[in-house]
């Protein structure tokens, strides 16, 4: 009977651990050994999984199962005492009934009456122990099965707590993601800061420009009024000595026609020129006079072969980056590592205006085809336009996010810029806003316009390429992406030919390219030259017989453009070490300039 409500009882417990010295444990892989790395992944997230549910589902109630397990052993011993005592109860029963008397004997011995009193109490005895043990025993399956319950409670427990536990987590997950959510916005709106930063630190160096250029502008209104009164002053005393002149001629006039009549002919003609020798003709009010700014002489076809400085002078406050002629050659422009663009009189050497407005060096300047407007690039991110007479700032060109290498006039209102961050642009001055961005999946370093349209465009990058661009579609119509061996530096259009281009790379040669056939015609190099900078330009002479591009020792080298031998080379001019960033031939031919990475600017003959 004990037997099967104990066999009962283990099959509603269920089976589950190893019994060893009383402690139910799960076993726990272990993970640590070599071996286990060996192991593919899946299997060892399984080995993972199997080793936290026996440390959460079986492990943490090893403390009840031990106490299960010895009430079972304490079962046990009761069952077998109990069985002991059942067995003995049979036994002296059996003895009771085989001595107990036949009925009807009337006489019973003392002796064996004494020892059958003797065994029922001892039968008593053992009756009540067998009802203790059966009680105990009783009140242990009691306990068994409260114990039961409360594991069984435990477990409904502890599945709600992975449950609430799961939740937990799954919350936690989501509540991380919106974190992570919201520190890529935290940094997306820290960029917008940033670039709202930039945008703003530009405006601010705008206005600067613009405050110190007015006052700038102030002084020199002042001094144009001062001169305006001097010249009117000048201009009244000046006329009224013509006219005094003008009264003694009428006078004298007057005089003579009295005595005409009494005078000879002879004298009569002799008047005549004296007269006509003492009229002078009064200056108009409306006369301007015109300043006579280029150099005596007539523009010859040939160009100008350099040879021996004529002038030199010190250019910026930090070395120089580009320089560029007017259309008819008396002003230059010249760009520095001190933020500014300065305008020179070719002739004079001496500096006309100073353009500023830029946070960083100038890289790039142009003139506009009628000479009204300078374009200068920055290391900003911006391009900027100014008036050239006025040296007054009219536009600032933002949308760039690289520095801005390059910058040239399709036309007087449209202009086109390359930059650092792999885009070119196309501007509408009159709108004053970018209308097309072209990405050119390189650093562009220099451009030029094919034809006077501004539909065809051709420009140099640091990856040794050189590509062609229809600026309308915005895609490339041809990319040479071996015709260097190094970035290029510059592009310049042939000044005769406008299906020539001239490229300069760091690989230290030049090349004639023909936009036709995208064939090289002739390539350019000295055992002298070498290009040292990453702006270094070249330049090509106004009748096309002659280049010339400068070195990284402070030598230029001007190479015959129809045979591509080289002609000379100048040197001991610039500063030793000192490398010659650009050179350039003025529009008449008659004056070549020279300027390096020392600030010095040299005129040549």
């Amino acid at each position: 009977m004990f037997s099967s409500q104990n066999n009962s009882y283990m099959m509603m417990m269920g089976g589950g651990g190893n019994i060893n010295n009383n402690q139910f444990y799960s076993p726990i892989i272990s993970t640590s050994a070599q071996s286990f790395n060996s192991i593919v992944d899946w299997k060892r997230d399984i080995i993972r999984q199997l080793n936290e549910r026996n440390q959460n589902q079986t492990n943490n109630y090893s403390e009840f199962m031990r106490i299960y397990t010895d009430l079972l052993k304490r079962e046990r011993t009761l069952n077998d005492r109990t069985l002991l005592y059942e067995k003995e109860i049979v036994s002296l029963r059996n003895e009771k009934k085989i001595q107990q008397p036949p009925s009807g004997s009337s006489k019973i011995d003392s002796s064996s009456s004494n020892r059958v009193s003797g065994m029922g109490s001892t039968i008593e005895e053992m009756e009540q122990k067998l009802f203790k043990l059966q009680e105990d025993l009783t009140n242990s399956y009691k306990r068994n099965a409260d114990n039961a319950s409360s594991i069984l409670l435990l477990n409904d427990k502890n599945k709600d707590l992975q449950n609430e536990l799961m939740s937990k987590e799954i919350e936690i997950e989501r509540i991380r993601s919106t974190i992570q959510q919201d520190l890529d916005s935290i940094k997306r709106l820290e960029m917008v800061v940033i670039e709202k930063e930039n945008v703003s630190q530009i405006i601010r160096d705008e206005l600067s420009s613009l405050q110190t250029e007015f006052l700038h502008n102030e002084s020199k209104v002042v001094k144009l009024e001062q001169e305006n009164s001097s010249l009117v002053e000048r201009w009244l005393r000046k006329k009224n000595e013509e006219a005094s002149k003008m009264n003694e001629a009428n006078d004298f006039y007057q005089k003579m026609v009295e005595q005409r009549d009494s005078t000879p002919a002879k004298a009569v003609t002799q008047l005549s020129e004296s007269i006509s020798n003492l009229v002078v003709k009064l200056p108009d009010a409306n006369d301007v006079p015109i300043p006579i700014v280029l150099e005596r002489g007539v523009f010859s076809s040939e160009a100008m072969l350099p040879s021996k400085a004529k002038k030199r002078w010190t250019g910026h406050n930090s070395e120089i980056f580009c320089m560029a002629f007017n259309s008819i050659g008396n002003l230059l422009a010249t760009g520095g590592g001190d933020k500014s663009v300065k305008v020179w009189d070719v002739v004079s050497g001496q500096q006309k205006s100073t353009l500023l407005g830029a946070s960083q060096s100038i890289v790039s300047v142009s003139f506009s085809p009628n000479d009204e407007s300078i374009l200068g690039t920055s290391n900003d991110n911006s391009a900027r336009l100014w008036n050239t007479e006025l040296g007054r700032s009219r536009h600032t060109l933002t949308g760039h996010i690289g520095k801005v290498y390059t910058g040239k006039f399709i036309n007087s209102n449209r202009v086109v810029t390359g930059s650092h961050d792999r885009t070119i642009k196309l501007w509408d001055l009159q709108k004053g806003y970018c209308t097309r961005t072209i990405f050119c999946f390189s650093s562009c370093n220099d451009l030029v316009i094919l034809g006077g349209s501004g539909n065809h465009l051709a420009s140099g990058h640091v990856d040794h390429s050189v590509r062609f661009w229809d600026s309308n579609a915005g895609e490339p119509t041809q990319v040479l992406s071996s015709i260097h061996e190094g970035q290029i530096t510059s592009i310049t259009n042939s000044p005769t030919n406008t299906n020539q281009i001239l490229t300069n790379s760091r690989d230290h040669t030049l090349k004639i390219i023909d936009i036709r056939t995208f064939d090289t015609i002739r390539t350019f190099k000295d055992p002298e030259y070498r290009n040292g900078l990453n702006w270094t330009k070249a330049s090509w002479s106004p009748d096309g017989r002659y280049i010339a591009s400068g070195s990284i020792d402070g030598s230029i080298c001007i190479w015959d453009a129809t045979n591509g031998k080289t002609v000379k080379v100048l040197t001991k001019v610039h500063n030793n070490g000192s490398s010659v960033c650009c050179c350039s031939w003025s529009p008449l031919a008659n004056i070549f300039v020279s300027a390096d990475k020392d600030k010095n600017i040299i005129q040549w003959e």
